[in-house]
């Protein structure tokens, strides 16, 4: 999928309108192949901080399906979701290089999440095994919290995922955390030993 069809997936004429967590969700989601160079292209021209903010809350609602006691997964896409929104975060607005390291990492999380990572599912009512995705296994679970169906899953075969490291700057990545210190509540702040 190049450029062109990928706004046409995403349902907007620019990338400034890649802004809803809907439509990061269907870039992640969708099982045709999308080409790490309009991913690329999509990212360089987005706004960091709100790529950034797309990837966080993406994240954040797929750990809330990450069974209890799966915690390696759990902190496997916990880190490869920090990984993602630093780099989402240290690139756009027209930085290239950034937005293609983005867009490579992005590539392989969607390989594994939706094709190469296999959990399998055990019917706890029928006794039937079956192998699905990540992907699917975090669906089913999300399901099962609806309609009670009773299920366990094993990710060990799924934790076969090579993290690289990036530089990346720590002040984008505090700031992200703890916000840019310039706090108002700062101006009205005085020392009593002073007075």
């Amino acid at each position: 999928m190049d450029f062109e069809e990928l706004l046409q997936l995403l349902e907007i004429d620019a990338p400034s309108e890649f802004v809803y967590f809907e439509q990061f969700a269907e870039l992640v989601e969708h099982e045709e192949d999308i080409s790490a160079d309009a991913i690329a292209q999509l990212a360089a021209d987005t706004d960091s901080d709100s790529l950034s903010e797309l990837v966080d809350a993406y994240f954040e609602d797929m750990l809330n399906f990450v069974p209890d006691e799966e915690t390696e997964v759990y902190t496997l896409i916990q880190t490869i979701g920090t990984t993602l929104a630093g780099l989402a975060g240290s690139g756009g607005d027209g930085d290239d290089e950034s937005a293609h390291l983005f867009a490579e990492e992005l590539v392989k999380f969607r390989n594994w999440y939706l094709f190469e990572g296999r959990v399998r599912c055990t019917d706890r009512a029928e006794g039937e095994e079956t192998e699905m995705s990540v992907y699917e296994a975090l669906t089913n679970v999300r399901l099962q919290n609806l309609d009670g169906g009773d299920f366990t899953y094993d990710f060990t075969d799924a934790l076969d995922y090579t993290l690289d490291e990036y530089v990346m700057s720590l002040t984008s990545l505090l700031e992200d955390d703890y916000g840019n210190g310039d706090d108002e509540d700062e101006e009205d702040y005085h020392d009593p030993d002073d007075e």
